[in-house]
Parts: structure tokens; C-alpha cells; sequence
């Protein structure tokens, strides 16, 4: 085990601490909400990118992005290509809220749309988005074959889906992913997006350095599927 998460393991928290930590991780709330979202905002930036960078944006296009945090990289993304449409949906009040803050003048502005969502469903039309993406949130799902169902309804033919995700064997090391999360290696996640009618075009492996909790840096692998509908 790298030794940044042994000393996370060595800060002794209780069960009940590591369960808040992956209740938050999942649909962060309140003041704590805010602080998580600043810091998974900075840990997830570069898989956040690589995601974006993955989805090969076009002018004209409209975006989904599922669990997108508190969008302070929003505006990078609307840079990629001329008029983009950015939709996001969480299932966090808090975030959604700090989100607004951070992009208000892209809402005003009518490039930018927040919708809270329950983690099932997407309150969108069919056939509605040319590219979807989502980043660290598949572990949440509680029907992911049920949700993949909904992504595929609301992207348009031939439309673009990007999942990335951390590598189980990185994931299982944090003392936290007992409680609530569902971890993925490549085959399983691929195995799963074929299961629903969704044709893979590419899978990126990435290795990055980020910093822990404890302020240690540590090597996360991650993946980056992309697919059609």
C-alpha cells in the first residue's frame, strides 16, 4: 500500500468518520459539502480533462455532464469550440449551488444549465445531447444498467458517451470505498456499457500523481471509455 494511505489507515477514524467521508464523496452536503467539492475539484482536474479532451468537441454541440462538481471546470470546457451548451446535473443541492456561483455569468448568458437529478432518472428529452461525460461517479450508481438506459435515451444517434473512473486495485486501498461505493476494473465497466447497447471506441489507461488527505502524493490509475449509443 502506498504510504500516504497508510497514514490515512493510521489516522485511526472511526467507521462512523469513514462512512460521512463517502456519504459526501457521494452527494456532498452543507458546509462540509462546499469543502469537499473544492477538493475533489482539485484531485479529479486531471481525469476531469482527459474526459473532456476525450469527447472531441465540436461547435454547436450540447453537453451533459453527470456529477459535475462544483464546475470550476466549466468555463475550460466552453473554450474547446465555438457556441457549446453546457447541461449539468447532480444530485447535490450544495454543489449545484456553488456551481452557480462559480459559472453565473455563463448562465446568464444562457450557455450554462443546472438540474438537480435523483441518480436515476435525467429530466431531459430524448435524443437531446451530442456528448455526455461523467467522472468519478459510476461507483454511485445503484442501477447503473437502469442509467445507462437513461444516458443512451437522452443522447442523440451516434452521440458520444466519456465514463472515467479510477482502477478498482487504486480505489480499494482508501479506507472509505466499503461504505457505498462499487468499484470497476476496465472489463467490468466495458462489460457493462455493451450489456445496454453501447458500442466502445476507445479506452485510454492514465496514470497520475495527485495529492492525499494527508498531503502525500499518490499514483491513481484511471480509464477513460468512450462509446456509442
Amino acid at each position: 500500500m502506498p504510504k500516504s494511505l497508510n497514514l490515512i489507515m493510521e489516522q485511526q477514524l472511526s467507521e462512523e468518520d469513514l462512512k460521512n467521508i463517502a456519504r459526501q464523496l457521494g452527494c456532498p452536503e452543507g458546509e462540509h459539502g462546499i469543502k469537499t467539492g473544492e477538493m475533489m475539484h482539485a484531485n479529479n482536474i486531471g481525469m476531469t480533462t482527459s474526459a473532456i479532451e476525450a469527447l472531441n468537441l465540436q461547435s454547436d454541440e450540447t453537453i451533459l455532464e453527470i456529477g459535475h462538481g462544483n464546475g470550476g471546470h466549466i468555463a475550460q470546457l466552453l473554450s474547446q469550440a465555438e457556441n457549446l451548451h453546457y447541461f449539468g446535473a447532480d444530485i447535490s443541492a450544495t454543489i449545484i449551488a456553488e456551481a452557480e456561483k462559480i459559472n453565473q455569468d455563463f448562465i446568464t448568458k444562457g450557455k450554462v444549465h443546472f438540474q438537480l437529478t435523483d441518480g436515476l432518472t435525467l429530466p431531459f428529452d430524448d435524443d437531446q445531447f451530442d456528448k455526455i461525460f461523467t467522472v468519478n461517479t459510476i461507483y454511485f450508481w445503484t442501477n447503473p444498467s437502469g442509467y445507462l438506459n437513461e444516458i443512451k435515451r437522452t443522447l442523440k444517434p451516434d452521440g458520444t458517451l466519456a465514463v472515467c473512473f479510477a482502477d478498482k486495485n487504486f480505489m480499494k486501498n482508501l479506507p472509505f470505498t466499503p461504505y457505498g461505493f462499487t468499484l470497476y476494473e476496465i472489463e467490468n465497466a466495458m462489460r457493462l456499457l455493451e450489456e445496454t447497447g453501447f458500442t466502445i471506441k476507445d479506452s485510454i489507461k492514465k496514470l497520475e500523481r495527485i495529492q492525499s488527505k494527508t498531503g502525500e502524493q499518490v499514483e491513481r490509475e484511471y480509464y477513460v471509455v468512450t462509446a456509442t449509443a
